[in-house]
């Protein structure tokens, strides 16, 4: 995972942003080729961004957005949902031990 804050990216000229109500966010598809990651799981809104003169609807998210779906462990949704009922995991423990 490439290691950047959210100072290099702010001065990327590669990297499409927009202020809204005093937080940056910035283009996730630009995010993608700049870190070359897959960031579709990242939680984004669409947002007006004037690119080149023109005005496009641009998927957009902030920094901690980002960075937050960048640091999860692999499968870290996977086993949070499984065994999240504690009587779940009982009754298989106790299912075991029955033959």
């Amino acid at each position: 995972m490439k290691k950047v804050t959210e100072a290099i990216i702010r001065k990327d000229a590669s990297i499409n942003k927009v202020q809204f109500d005093k937080e940056w966010f910035y283009s996730l598809e630009d995010m993608e080729d700049f870190l070359k990651e897959d960031l579709s799981g990242v939680e984004s809104v669409s947002l007006p961004m004037e690119i080149y003169g023109e005005t496009f609807t641009v998927k957009c998210a902030t920094w901690e957005d980002i960075e937050r779906y960048r640091q999860k462990e692999p499968l870290q949704e996977f086993k949070g949902s499984v065994f999240r009922d504690k009587s779940a995991i009982e009754k298989l423990q106790k299912g075991k031990g029955k033959k």
